[in-house]
């Protein structure tokens, strides 16, 4: 009953009881660690479902400054491309987890919590309501700014500039009407014209550019107007899609 102690088996004895409460320990803490980061990102997918904002947000000096964009950035590029400026509320994609790794990452190194994130992209990718391609998530900054915390997709095309260019603003769409009127009066042939002997340049040709300009105008007008179209520098921060 009472047995000599041995006191190497009692270190051997000592040492596992120390190996496993660390390793129990060990486990705890990451337990603990992953309950927490399962927290964070249920709470920035919460985050992103709603589209919450405060006034309590990112202060930039923690921030990368090449990251961080003023408003007036983000119109031009939204106007340029037309595309939209809006919470993620609003957004009807899914959101990568790149993304939400992002996120995570951002508030450990800030120790800021993130409470609003607009994204920009092209409208067709957002839930627009009534009011009768390739994605940018942004955090509001507390100075006015945004910081750019990631982009997905493919690249956007250069010719969307281009064919966006005439739905700007109304000084454009105009602009667009006189030049594609002016190309169609200088394609005509002369002989169209009915005088075989009038010259290139003619009263026919001037006559016929006029006409071409009444003519798209109400093509475009109507076409506008049924399909409950914006000019990009009204629409790049309009829910609405009309």
């Amino acid at each position: 009953m009472f047995a000599n102690v041995k006191l190497e088996n009692e270190l051997v004895r000592s040492r596992e009881a120390v190996i496993q409460e660390a390793s129990e320990n060990v486990l705890t803490q990451f337990q603990d660690l992953f309950i927490a980061d399962w927290e964070k990102e249920k709470r920035l997918l919460n985050l992103i479902k709603s589209g919450a904002s405060s006034s309590d947000l990112l202060e930039s000096d923690l921030l990368d400054e090449q990251k961080i964009f003023s408003i007036t950035n983000i119109k031009d590029i939204a106007v340029k491309y037309r595309l939209r400026f809006l919470s993620t509320r609003y957004f009807k994609n899914d959101i990568p987890y790149e993304a939400i790794s992002k996120l995570k990452i951002l508030e450990t190194q800030t120790g800021q919590k993130i409470s609003a994130l607009m994204i920009l992209a092209p409208s067709e990718m957002f839930r627009l309501e009534d009011a009768n391609k390739d994605p940018l998530l942004f955090a509001p900054l507390s100075d006015g700014r945004f910081y750019l915390i990631h982009q997905w997709g493919g690249e956007i095309s250069w010719s969307r500039a281009i064919l966006s260019w005439p739905t700007r603003k109304l000084q454009h769409l105009v602009g667009s009407i006189v030049i594609l009127s002016a190309l169609i009066s200088l394609l005509l042939p002369t002989m169209w014209f009915g005088d075989v002997h009038a010259g290139y340049f003619n009263f026919y040709r001037v006559a016929a550019f006029g006409w071409n300009i009444i003519f798209m105008s109400g093509i475009v007008s109507y076409l506008w107007f049924v399909t409950n179209q914006k000019f990009s520098v009204n629409a790049w921060n309009s829910k609405c899609f009309n």
